[in-house]
Protein backbone atom coordinates (compact mmCIF):
# COMPACT_ATOMS: atom_id res chain seq x y z
CA UNK A 1 0.00 0.00 0.00
CA UNK A 2 1.64 3.28 -1.31
CA UNK A 3 -0.30 5.01 0.83
CA UNK A 4 0.52 3.65 3.87
CA UNK A 5 4.00 3.77 3.21
CA UNK A 6 4.21 7.52 2.95
CA UNK A 7 1.86 7.36 5.79
CA UNK A 8 -0.63 9.92 4.09
CA UNK A 9 -4.52 8.84 3.29
CA UNK A 10 -5.72 7.57 0.22
CA UNK A 11 -7.59 11.39 -0.48
CA UNK A 12 -4.05 13.34 0.40
CA UNK A 13 -3.73 15.88 -2.12
CA UNK A 14 -0.38 16.52 -3.93
CA UNK A 15 1.32 19.04 -1.40
CA UNK A 16 1.13 16.69 1.78
CA UNK A 17 2.38 13.53 -0.42
CA UNK A 18 5.26 15.79 -1.52
CA UNK A 19 5.82 16.80 2.23
CA UNK A 20 5.64 13.05 3.92
CA UNK A 21 7.96 12.11 0.74
CA UNK A 22 10.48 14.51 1.63
CA UNK A 23 10.25 14.09 5.30
CA UNK A 24 10.72 10.21 5.47
CA UNK A 25 13.47 10.41 2.35
CA UNK A 26 15.23 12.98 5.27
CA UNK A 27 15.22 9.90 7.35
CA UNK A 28 16.30 6.96 5.40
CA UNK A 29 18.45 8.47 2.75
CA UNK A 30 21.46 6.41 2.15
CA UNK A 31 23.82 9.14 2.74
CA UNK A 32 22.61 9.68 6.23
CA UNK A 33 22.13 5.50 7.46
CA UNK A 34 25.07 4.96 5.59
CA UNK A 35 26.16 1.42 7.05
CA UNK A 36 22.37 0.84 8.15
CA UNK A 37 20.66 -1.68 5.23
CA UNK A 38 17.34 -1.75 6.65
CA UNK A 39 16.86 1.36 5.97
CA UNK A 40 18.48 1.44 2.38
CA UNK A 41 15.17 -0.70 1.52
CA UNK A 42 12.96 1.57 3.33
CA UNK A 43 13.78 4.44 1.14
CA UNK A 44 13.80 1.93 -1.84
CA UNK A 45 9.93 1.39 -0.96
CA UNK A 46 9.36 4.90 -0.23
CA UNK A 47 11.18 6.31 -3.57
CA UNK A 48 8.99 3.75 -5.37
CA UNK A 49 5.87 5.05 -3.61
CA UNK A 50 6.34 8.16 -4.49
CA UNK A 51 7.13 7.53 -7.83
CA UNK A 52 3.80 6.36 -8.20
CA UNK A 53 1.44 8.44 -5.92
CA UNK A 54 3.34 11.97 -6.92
CA UNK A 55 2.51 11.57 -11.19
CA UNK A 56 -1.58 12.54 -11.46
CA UNK A 57 -1.85 9.72 -14.13
CA UNK A 58 0.45 6.79 -12.25
CA UNK A 59 -1.63 7.48 -9.41
CA UNK A 60 -5.17 7.09 -11.33
CA UNK A 61 -4.00 3.87 -12.56
CA UNK A 62 -2.73 2.88 -8.97
CA UNK A 63 -6.10 3.70 -7.65
CA UNK A 64 -8.14 1.99 -10.07
CA UNK A 65 -6.42 -1.12 -11.21
CA UNK A 66 -3.50 -1.60 -8.01
CA UNK A 67 0.52 -2.43 -8.45
CA UNK A 68 -0.70 -4.10 -12.02
CA UNK A 69 -1.81 -0.76 -13.14
CA UNK A 70 1.72 1.12 -12.41
CA UNK A 71 3.79 -1.94 -13.25
CA UNK A 72 7.25 -0.76 -15.06
CA UNK A 73 7.77 -1.54 -18.71
CA UNK A 74 9.97 -4.73 -19.04
CA UNK A 75 13.22 -4.95 -19.18
CA UNK A 76 14.26 -1.49 -16.95
CA UNK A 77 17.29 -1.86 -15.40
CA UNK A 78 17.27 -2.54 -11.98
CA UNK A 79 18.94 -0.25 -8.50
CA UNK A 80 22.17 -0.01 -7.54
CA UNK A 81 22.94 -1.71 -4.10
CA UNK A 82 25.04 -0.17 -1.62
CA UNK A 83 26.67 -2.52 0.80
CA UNK A 84 29.52 -2.13 3.55
CA UNK A 85 32.62 -4.06 4.51
CA UNK A 86 34.93 -3.80 7.16
CA UNK A 87 38.83 -5.22 5.86
CA UNK A 88 41.64 -6.11 7.99
CA UNK A 89 44.84 -4.03 7.66
CA UNK A 90 46.73 -7.56 6.04
CA UNK A 91 43.84 -7.59 3.65
CA UNK A 92 43.66 -4.52 2.32
CA UNK A 93 47.82 -4.36 1.85
CA UNK A 94 47.23 -7.14 0.52
CA UNK A 95 43.77 -7.70 -1.20
CA UNK A 96 41.32 -10.38 -0.94
CA UNK A 97 38.16 -12.05 -1.98
CA UNK A 98 35.02 -12.11 0.00
CA UNK A 99 32.27 -13.94 -0.11
CA UNK A 100 29.52 -10.96 0.72
CA UNK A 101 25.46 -11.79 2.11
CA UNK A 102 23.92 -8.81 -0.60
CA UNK A 103 20.33 -7.80 0.28
CA UNK A 104 18.49 -7.03 -2.94
CA UNK A 105 15.72 -7.60 -5.75
CA UNK A 106 15.44 -10.99 -7.53
CA UNK A 107 13.92 -12.48 -9.99
CA UNK A 108 10.77 -14.03 -8.80
CA UNK A 109 10.58 -17.81 -9.34
CA UNK A 110 6.87 -18.07 -8.23
CA UNK A 111 5.40 -16.10 -11.57
CA UNK A 112 8.96 -16.37 -13.20
CA UNK A 113 9.12 -12.29 -13.34
CA UNK A 114 5.95 -11.42 -14.72
CA UNK A 115 4.41 -10.44 -11.98
CA UNK A 116 0.75 -12.94 -12.37
CA UNK A 117 -0.02 -16.42 -11.40
CA UNK A 118 -2.78 -17.97 -13.10
CA UNK A 119 -4.00 -14.66 -14.16
CA UNK A 120 -3.51 -12.91 -10.19
CA UNK A 121 -0.99 -10.83 -9.00
CA UNK A 122 1.73 -12.95 -7.43
CA UNK A 123 1.14 -13.04 -3.53
CA UNK A 124 5.13 -14.15 -3.68
CA UNK A 125 6.26 -10.12 -4.93
CA UNK A 126 2.93 -8.26 -5.03
CA UNK A 127 2.74 -8.39 -8.80
CA UNK A 128 6.51 -6.44 -9.48
CA UNK A 129 8.18 -9.58 -11.14
CA UNK A 130 11.13 -9.27 -8.08
CA UNK A 131 11.69 -10.06 -4.95
CA UNK A 132 13.84 -9.10 -1.96
CA UNK A 133 16.55 -12.11 -1.59
CA UNK A 134 19.74 -12.49 0.47
CA UNK A 135 22.16 -13.69 -1.74
CA UNK A 136 25.98 -14.45 -1.86
CA UNK A 137 27.95 -12.61 -4.04
CA UNK A 138 31.76 -12.81 -4.32
CA UNK A 139 33.57 -9.33 -4.19
CA UNK A 140 37.43 -9.03 -4.82
CA UNK A 141 38.79 -5.93 -2.99
CA UNK A 142 42.15 -4.80 -4.62
CA UNK A 143 45.37 -3.99 -2.72
CA UNK A 144 45.08 -0.65 -1.51
CA UNK A 145 41.84 0.07 -0.78
CA UNK A 146 41.44 2.81 2.46
CA UNK A 147 38.12 3.61 4.41
CA UNK A 148 35.69 4.97 2.05
CA UNK A 149 36.62 3.81 -0.92
CA UNK A 150 33.80 2.42 -3.16
CA UNK A 151 34.25 -0.95 -5.25
CA UNK A 152 31.76 -1.11 -8.46
CA UNK A 153 30.93 -4.97 -9.13
CA UNK A 154 28.99 -4.51 -12.56
CA UNK A 155 25.80 -6.38 -12.44
CA UNK A 156 25.62 -8.05 -9.29
CA UNK A 157 22.54 -5.15 -7.69
CA UNK A 158 19.06 -5.31 -7.63
CA UNK A 159 17.16 -7.15 -10.74
CA UNK A 160 15.22 -4.96 -13.26
CA UNK A 161 11.10 -5.50 -12.55
CA UNK A 162 9.62 -8.33 -14.62
CA UNK A 163 12.87 -9.46 -16.37
CA UNK A 164 14.98 -6.57 -16.40
CA UNK A 165 18.69 -6.80 -15.85
CA UNK A 166 20.29 -6.18 -12.64
CA UNK A 167 21.95 -2.94 -11.48
CA UNK A 168 25.89 -2.64 -9.98
CA UNK A 169 26.95 -3.54 -6.55
CA UNK A 170 28.66 -0.77 -4.91
CA UNK A 171 30.76 -2.36 -2.02
CA UNK A 172 32.18 0.62 0.83
CA UNK A 173 34.85 -0.26 2.55
CA UNK A 174 36.01 0.38 6.28
CA UNK A 175 39.28 -0.32 6.81
CA UNK A 176 40.07 -1.71 10.61
CA UNK A 177 43.08 -0.12 12.34
CA UNK A 178 46.52 -1.99 12.96
CA UNK A 179 48.17 -2.38 16.64
CA UNK A 180 51.19 -1.61 15.15
CA UNK A 181 51.35 0.33 11.83
CA UNK A 182 49.76 3.62 11.42
CA UNK A 183 48.15 4.00 7.81
CA UNK A 184 48.97 7.43 6.46
CA UNK A 185 47.30 7.72 2.98
CA UNK A 186 49.78 4.74 1.04
CA UNK A 187 52.72 5.49 3.31
CA UNK A 188 52.67 3.47 7.16
CA UNK A 189 54.39 4.89 10.59
CA UNK A 190 55.49 2.46 12.95
CA UNK A 191 57.49 3.03 16.38
CA UNK A 192 60.31 0.74 17.10
CA UNK A 193 62.73 -0.06 20.31
CA UNK A 194 65.92 -0.30 19.89
CA UNK A 195 68.82 -0.98 22.66
CA UNK A 196 71.16 1.58 24.27
CA UNK A 197 74.11 -0.80 22.48
CA UNK A 198 72.57 -1.17 19.19
CA UNK A 199 72.47 2.61 19.22
CA UNK A 200 75.85 3.52 19.84
CA UNK A 201 77.32 0.35 18.11
CA UNK A 202 74.64 0.29 14.85
CA UNK A 203 72.89 -2.73 14.29
CA UNK A 204 71.31 -4.34 11.37
CA UNK A 205 67.49 -5.25 12.71
CA UNK A 206 64.62 -7.43 11.36
CA UNK A 207 61.57 -5.97 11.71
CA UNK A 208 58.20 -6.26 10.44
CA UNK A 209 56.24 -4.43 7.25
CA UNK A 210 52.84 -4.33 5.79
CA UNK A 211 54.46 -6.56 3.03
CA UNK A 212 56.02 -8.87 4.63
CA UNK A 213 59.63 -8.78 7.27
CA UNK A 214 62.52 -6.13 6.34
CA UNK A 215 66.03 -4.99 7.98
CA UNK A 216 66.72 -1.84 9.19
CA UNK A 217 70.22 -0.55 8.77
CA UNK A 218 70.75 1.38 12.56
CA UNK A 219 73.87 3.42 12.53
CA UNK A 220 76.65 4.25 15.32
CA UNK A 221 75.19 6.64 16.65
CA UNK A 222 71.75 7.00 16.22
CA UNK A 223 69.31 8.88 18.55
CA UNK A 224 65.88 8.16 19.91
CA UNK A 225 63.22 9.87 17.72
CA UNK A 226 65.05 9.43 14.68
CA UNK A 227 62.89 8.67 11.77
CA UNK A 228 64.07 6.05 9.00
CA UNK A 229 62.09 6.37 5.30
CA UNK A 230 62.51 2.95 3.74
CA UNK A 231 60.86 3.44 -0.08
CA UNK A 232 58.59 1.51 -0.86
CA UNK A 233 57.55 -0.61 1.72
CA UNK A 234 54.47 1.11 2.43
CA UNK A 235 51.17 0.06 0.60
CA UNK A 236 50.71 -0.58 -2.62
CA UNK A 237 48.79 2.65 -4.79
CA UNK A 238 45.08 1.78 -6.17
CA UNK A 239 45.91 4.89 -8.69
CA UNK A 240 49.42 4.12 -10.20
CA UNK A 241 50.20 0.93 -9.29
CA UNK A 242 53.20 2.30 -6.96
CA UNK A 243 54.03 1.27 -3.16
CA UNK A 244 54.16 3.60 -0.29
CA UNK A 245 57.15 4.54 2.04
CA UNK A 246 57.46 2.55 5.32
CA UNK A 247 58.70 5.48 8.17
CA UNK A 248 60.41 3.73 11.53
CA UNK A 249 60.90 6.00 14.38
CA UNK A 250 63.40 4.75 16.49
CA UNK A 251 62.81 4.27 20.44
CA UNK A 252 65.62 3.69 23.09
CA UNK A 253 64.71 1.57 25.83
CA UNK A 254 66.80 1.94 28.25
CA UNK A 255 67.81 -0.82 30.59
CA UNK A 256 66.56 -0.32 34.27
CA UNK A 257 66.93 -2.39 37.26
CA UNK A 258 70.89 -2.26 37.22
CA UNK A 259 72.86 -3.98 39.93
CA UNK A 260 76.33 -2.79 41.59
CA UNK A 261 78.08 -4.04 38.84
CA UNK A 262 76.82 -2.99 36.01
CA UNK A 263 76.20 0.56 37.49
CA UNK A 264 80.22 0.40 38.00
CA UNK A 265 81.04 -0.85 34.56
CA UNK A 266 78.05 2.41 32.83
CA UNK A 267 80.37 4.94 35.50
CA UNK A 268 83.75 3.56 33.61
CA UNK A 269 82.05 4.10 30.13
CA UNK A 270 80.64 7.74 31.33
CA UNK A 271 84.76 8.56 32.46
CA UNK A 272 86.12 7.23 29.13
CA UNK A 273 83.24 9.37 27.08
CA UNK A 274 82.49 12.38 28.54
CA UNK A 275 80.04 14.52 27.32
CA UNK A 276 78.69 17.66 27.54
CA UNK A 277 75.09 17.67 26.16
CA UNK A 278 74.09 20.99 27.29
CA UNK A 279 76.85 22.92 27.05
CA UNK A 280 74.20 25.17 24.60
CA UNK A 281 71.21 25.81 27.15
CA UNK A 282 73.70 28.22 29.27
CA UNK A 283 73.11 30.72 26.87
CA UNK A 284 69.35 30.81 27.78
CA UNK A 285 70.21 31.81 30.93
CA UNK A 286 67.88 34.13 32.38
CA UNK A 287 65.94 34.30 29.73
CA UNK A 288 68.42 35.71 27.19
CA UNK A 289 67.93 35.13 23.66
Amino acid sequence: DYYAVLGVAATAPGREIRQAYRRLARQYSPDVNFWDVQAHVLFEEIAEAYRVLSDAGARAMYDRFGLQGVALPAGRQGDDVHVAVDVTFAHAVRGVRLDLSVSRFSPCRACRTIGLVEGAPCGSCQGRGVRRASDVVSVTIPPGVDSGVQIRVPGEGSAGPFGGPRGDLIVSTRVQEHPFFVRKGDNVHCEVPVSVWEALLGARIRIPAPLGDTVLVVPPGTTGGQVFRLRGLGIPKLADGGTGDLYVIVRIEVPRGLDARTVELVRELERLMPTECRTALQRYNGGSA
